[in-house]
């Protein structure tokens, strides 16, 4: 429990911006217009909107107007101010815009999974120049990393890929959390995962909305970041208000691994969420059992190996004409640009550009750059 102390001024200033009733991110900012949204982020969301809901009516609106709808875009007729409101510039802006506007946040993946002491970490997602590092780009570039190792199912549904096992929905919903309830406005804070052989930590900048007992209950839900929150909801991430982290809790408990621990920072300014796979027994396994581990651990492998094989050709069936042609049309590993594809396709360059993303999307290729000098690549 805490005492009486006087607060800082960093800390006055979050408390006054989690009293709005609109949630933090609702926030127009000044000089801020649809110039500074990366029109590639934002069309490859509205690819995967499409898809989950090919009746929606907001599917044929305009770029702004589409924003706005989710509160990404706002007037405010009383100040007749309007502009990218914090949702809008965070989720699908430019690097750029966001930096100039928020260069105290920064975004960090690590995977320290079969790292040593030469090697603090076998792979890393970080701001290179390579990518627009909006919100929506990180999470989408990470997601697939945090959940490649986990078993799965395989389905399709509209030409998207389902991974709906308990496990996966639980990570989801944990990267989907760290995004909707950080405080953005910080002095310093760094949005960072790290992934390891024993489980997942997801750090945020900020505090605690509720008391520990009330979240680990669930029922209540303070997302400080309602606009965020909808947006990812509305493709298909996150889950009910108040149930995604008894969700996280109920999965780790069926699995038998150690309870997620949430651990607030007041002097870092930071909450992290602990996810760890084991059960935290200290019992020696005998030989036999490691044996059956291993022999297990194989049979798995060859089913994954056998289960990514039989994936990849039915997303290939799934495939529309055009988009079958770009992709055995590029050679693997090759870049090439979109006016390449467009002039071997015989198709409007605009057009082009809509089949790769939707390629992308699909993760079948992969782009390498976010200006004129960007290139695909088959995956």
């Amino acid at each position: 429990m805490r005492g009486d102390y006087h607060a800082k001024e960093y800390e006055v200033r979050a408390m006054i911006r989690d009293q709005s009733s609109e949630g933090n991110d609702s926030t127009i900012l000044e000089g801020f217009t649809m110039n500074d949204i990366d029109i590639d982020s934002l069309g490859r969301y509205r690819v995967m909107f499409n898809t989950s809901h090919p009746n929606h009516v907001w599917r044929e609106l305009p770029d702004q107007e589409f924003l706005e709808m989710l509160g990404g875009y706002r007037r405010d007729r009383r100040d007749e101010l309007e502009g990218l409101t914090v949702a809008g510039l965070m989720m699908f802006g430019t690097g750029l815009a966001i930096r100039d506007e928020f260069d105290n946040i920064f975004m960090d993946y690590r995977d320290e999974t079969g790292a040593g002491e030469a090697q603090r970490w076998t792979d890393r997602l970080t701001y290179d120049g390579t990518w627009e590092n909006n919100l929506f780009n990180f999470f989408m570039k990470v997601l697939p990393r945090l959940t490649e190792n986990p078993k799965r199912p395989f389905a399709l549904k509209n030409m998207q890929r389902i991974d709906d096992t308990p496990v996966h929905e639980a990570i989801r919903e944990a990267f989907v959390n760290l995004i909707i309830h950080s405080d953005y406005r910080m002095d310093a804070g760094v949005l960072k995962i790290i992934k390891t052989a024993d489980g997942f930590t997801f750090t945020n900048p900020g505090s605690l909305k509720l008391p520990k007992e009330q979240i680990y209950s669930g029922g209540n839900s303070k997302a400080r970041n309602p606009h965020m929150q909808t947006m990812l909801r509305m493709i298909g991430f996150g889950d009910n208000a108040g149930s995604g982290f008894p969700k996280i809790l109920n999965v780790w408990a069926d699995n038998g691994w150690q309870r997620p621990e949430l651990d607030e920072d007041t002097v870092m300014n930071q909450v992290t969420l602990t996810l760890l796979l084991s059960a935290g027994q200290s019992e020696e396994k005998s030989d036999e059992s490691e044996d059956l581990s291993a022999e297990t651990a194989e049979k798995s492998a060859e089913s994954a190996e056998k289960s990514a094989k039989s994936m990849h050709l039915e997303l290939l069936n799934s495939l529309s004409a055009r988009q079958r042609e770009i992709f055995e049309f590029m050679e693997k590993g090759k870049p090439y640009s979109s006016q390449e594809i467009a002039d071997v396709l015989g198709v409007k360059l605009p057009r082009t550009r809509q089949l790769l993303n939707e390629l992308i999307s699909l993760g079948l290729i992969q782009a390498t750059a976010v200006t004129k000098n960007r290139r695909y690549i088959k995956i």
